[in-house]
């Protein structure tokens, strides 16, 4: 979500958000072309951008992936001669890789009901226990209890809400419509801008994040993943206390996701800190009643303004930002104790600058916390933070299979060390698999 400088547009100047002029997208000028479009003609005896309706076009589509997978060998576009080592979806050093093929798109998993009909991401298991997927191959089972369940069958009604409004935000004929949905597949697959060679550092552009085919794409497979990592940080957050009465993340009285796109963080942080405060956490069920009417209490912050759409209907606040030209005004809105949540971002901005901003933000504009759920083992961050003063806390276990920063929490210089993390053992977790840890020994459900 950022590049060096910022972003696409020219430094000092915010992209425009694209639904309030929004490009014809019938013109083929800017369109990304999978290497492999003609393959699939082969494959199908047709083109996949031909289908109209999107549940079929998501059918095939993820049948070519398989197809190109397993028989064709290819797990990236031929031409990719960067000399890049190629990343794993899943550190390999903490997680396991005994999950096989998968399921088929219509195939359901054994004992288990689907709870999404749409694309059979979350099911529910004979005993009220929930199995769930955060991959299109659904592949890797995460596990949960009747709380995780009931997060999940709550997400999946947001996620109805928030994919309608982005079927309302294609234009053009359906032909139109399809071509764009089988590109933002395939930028979401293939991933060009790790590829290119030019200003903008990340998985994906900033023009390729304000697709309305990408959208569609991010929304059905990230929210799983961004839901249930955030919980599960928060979450041992409170298991050191700072969710308790009293304690920093409790009594935020506003809370920022940087780099939060539509606004899953925020969700996750909204839900945690009432079932937290429940007096009977095994009897808490989330309930969705959008718009959650809390644009001040929660904010998304990203450089695409078009994630607007979809933190709007959350009932969130939203502000176009950059972490390279940072507008403090709209981040504290002139509260203290702000809370400041990390996802994923810290591959666009692990620098001296960014490094004394977050400091900065935690003494000079005294924020209570920075809260990172992120997907490398070693954030270069970390110790540039320590250097100057700030008490830093790695959430998961470090000692058994080495270094792991995936999870972690910033406090202001001073602050009290903090007990209960990484988890014991026998810690309740309401998604106990989340992040992958079963190679340290972490029980998967």
């Amino acid at each position: 979500r950022y590049g060096a400088g910022g972003a696409a547009a020219p430094r000092g100047e915010l992209a425009p958000n694209p639904y309030e002029n929004p490009p014809d997208q019938n013109t083929e000028r800017d369109r990304y072309v999978s290497a492999y479009d003609a393959a699939q003609q082969d494959h199908y005896g047709e083109s996949v951008e031909g289908v109209e309706d999107d549940r079929a076009q998501f059918a095939k589509l993820i049948g070519f992936s398989r197809h190109r997978r397993e028989k064709l060998g290819h797990r990236r576009v031929t031409g990719d001669d960067s000399g890049r080592r190629k990343r794993q979806s899943a550190p390999r050093a903490f997680g396991t890789n005994d999950h096989g093929r998968g399921l088929e798109f219509g195939e359901d998993l054994k004992g288990g009901k689907r709870i999404d009909e749409e694309d059979g991401m979350v099911y529910e298991m004979a005993d009220g226990s929930g199995v769930f997927f955060c991959d299109r191959f659904r592949r890797y089972k995460f596990f949960c209890g009747a709380c995780g369940l009931g997060l999940l069958k709550e997400l999946v009604g947001v996620n109805a809400i928030l994919l309608k409004r982005n079927k309302e935000l294609f234009v053009g004929d359906k032909e139109s419509q399809a071509r764009q949905r089988a590109e933002g597949y395939a930028l979401y697959e293939e991933k060009p801008n790790l590829r290119r060679r030019g200003s903008e550092i990340g998985t994906w552009s900033d023009r390729e994040y304000s697709l309305p085919g990408f959208q569609w794409m991010y929304l059905r497979m990230k929210s799983w993943q961004r839901f249930t990592e955030t919980w599960a940080c928060l979450e041992r957050c409170a298991h050191a206390g700072l969710f308790d009465r009293g304690g920093c993340l409790y009594e935020a009285e506003r809370v920022v996701s940087i780099g939060g796109g539509p606004g899953y963080e925020l969700l996750a942080y909204d839900y945690f800190r009432e079932y937290w405060a429940s007096p009977d956490r095994s009897q808490w069920r989330a309930s969705v009643e959008l718009p959650r009417h809390k644009d001040h209490a929660f904010a998304s912050l990203d450089l695409q303004p078009s994630w607007r759409e979809y933190v709007d209907l959350l009932g969130y606040g939203f502000s176009q930002w950059d972490v390279h030209q940072p507008d403090l005004d709209s981040l504290l809105k002139g509260t203290e104790g702000v809370v400041c949540l990390l996802s994923n971002i810290m591959c666009y901005c692990t620098d001296e600058a960014t490094a004394d901003l977050f400091y900065a933000l935690l003494t000079t504009h005294k924020c209570a916390a920075i809260v990172a759920n992120e997907r490398g083992a070693e954030q270069g961050i970390l110790p540039k933070l320590e250097r100057r003063g700030a008490v830093v806390v790695k959430l998961l276990d470090n000692t058994v299979v080495g270094r792991d920063d995936r999870q972690f929490i910033v406090l202001p210089p001073g602050h009290a060390p903090l007990t209960g993390v990484p988890l014991a053992e026998d810690a309740d977790r309401v998604f106990p698999n989340v992040p992958y840890e079963e190679k340290k020994g972490v029980r998967r459900v």
